[in-house]
């Protein structure tokens, strides 16, 4: 908790709120391969501060929990390097603490290659905004900028501004009423922090990760007229759920997956110009294990194309509030979270060094008991190098039969498209 006002940049956005609770930071890890300067990789990510100055600006939080976002200390911390094994993400050795810094590099060396993970806090940083940060951690490092040489970009601002800058308003219909449930008045209370409070926390999910013919097998009929790849995919990931949950052939489930709206703004939003820059939509179902697969990606992508043009995911954010923190009225308890990124950027290296893997992973800085939606299981879904990835976190007692399920429900898919 900080005491002097000056500090205050703004308060956050519900968009931005959500994140504050848990200390959540949002890491993308690279495991590099070939010679890497540890020196000139250390300056790049001082550049990197330098350019995008929210990495160094800092979260605080008021007596009742409400997080604004403060400018940077005095004192700003630079790439953390080790030597140790690398054949997984895990947990800085030192605290990544919000009211230090919202942006840390872990870096670590091992025998033959270099694990390397930068993590943004989730508050200023979405999927989009930092695959933004690596791609130009790694542009600086290869074309060996200095801080002296960059010019500091505007601070970012959330999605709330950006929508009434554009004239959205709210509606009576949220677009999640497929996964919205009653919350009882006295499940709406601020559970207490801890009397100790929980250690630092790494979520790393269980990957699927298929080769580039596979992938181009499933793109290849996700552009079949009347489906989309994400329509196809999230159909796959429902099916493979209820497969693993359930020993009915049939099963409803309520489907809640973000939608990046920089695009679909006019003029569109630069990635890393806004934080949190995802609307949410919703969508439920009956899904059939018996039948033909592409009539439930049909529903999932005329859902989603009707929303969007509606403008109804495009207004979502503004009932955050009811759904999120204090405010809340509404819980989304229970539903099956589908996080599609996209196709990740081939990153510039300079010659003799590669980046041969690509990981999503989460860091709760400071677990504390929730105040928002618990989803029975989050599918992360992209593309790097080619190569189709599903990430799985939580599943309940299904979670490490799921990935199996999910390759399963793929290997289908693209032998069909043979």
């Amino acid at each position: 908790m900080w005491r002097d006002e000056g500090e205050v940049v703004r308060v956050l956005a519900p968009s931005e709120q959500r994140f504050v609770r848990h200390g959540t930071y949002t890491g993308r890890s690279v495991r590099v391969e070939g010679e890497l300067d540890i020196d000139a990789l250390r300056t790049a990510f001082l550049s990197l501060q330098r350019a995008y100055p929210v990495l160094t600006c800092r979260i605080g939080e008021d007596a009742d929990g409400i997080g604004y976002l403060l400018r940077p200390g005095a004192a700003t911390v630079g790439a953390w390097v080790r030597e140790d094994a690398i054949d997984q993400v895990r947990l800085p050795v030192q605290a990544v603490d919000p009211g230090v810094q919202l942006a840390y590099l872990d870096v670590v060396a091992g025998a033959s290659a270099t694990r390397v993970t930068l993590f943004a806090h989730h508050s200023v940083a979405d999927a989009g905004h930092c695959v933004e940060l690596v791609a130009r951690l790694w542009s600086f490092y290869t074309d060996r900028i200095t801080p002296e040489q960059v010019v500091p970009q505007d601070l970012p601002k959330p999605l709330e501004e950006y929508a009434a800058d554009r004239g959205i308003t709210g509606s009576a219909v949220s677009g999640l009423e497929d996964v919205t449930r009653p919350l009882p008045p006295e499940a709406r209370v601020v559970p207490a922090d801890p009397a100790i409070p929980a250690p630092p926390a790494l979520a790393q999910p269980r990957r699927t990760v298929l080769d580039s013919a596979a992938t181009a097998r499933i793109v290849e009929l996700g552009h079949r007229p009347g489906l989309t790849v994400n329509g196809l995919v999230s159909a796959a990931l429902l099916r493979a759920y209820v497969a693993e949950t359930t020993t009915a052939a049939t099963a409803s489930v309520g489907c809640l997956y973000p939608v990046d709206l920089r695009a679909r703004f006019d003029p569109p939003v630069a990635r890393a110009a806004g934080t949190n820059m995802a609307g949410l939509a919703s969508f439920a179902a009956e899904v059939d294990l018996g039948a033909d697969i592409s009539v439930l990606a049909h529903q999932i992508s005329s859902r989603l194309h009707h929303d969007l043009s509606e403008g109804i995911v495009q207004q979502s954010v503004l009932h955050f509030p009811d759904f999120y923190g204090p405010t809340r009225i509404h819980s989304l308890a229970g539903h099956v979270a589908v996080t599609n990124t996209g196709r990740v950027p081939d990153f510039r290296t300079p010659p003799g060094l590669a980046l041969a893997d690509y990981e999503i992973v989460y860091l709760s800085a400071h677990p504390r008991p929730s105040t928002g939606a618990s989803a029975a299981v989050t599918f992360l879904v992209y593309t790097f190098q080619d190569r189709l990835t599903i990430g799985v976190l939580g599943g309940g007692a299904a979670a490490e039969r799921l990935p199996e399920a999910v390759r399963r429900e793929l290997a289908g898919l693209y032998a069909e498209s043979v």
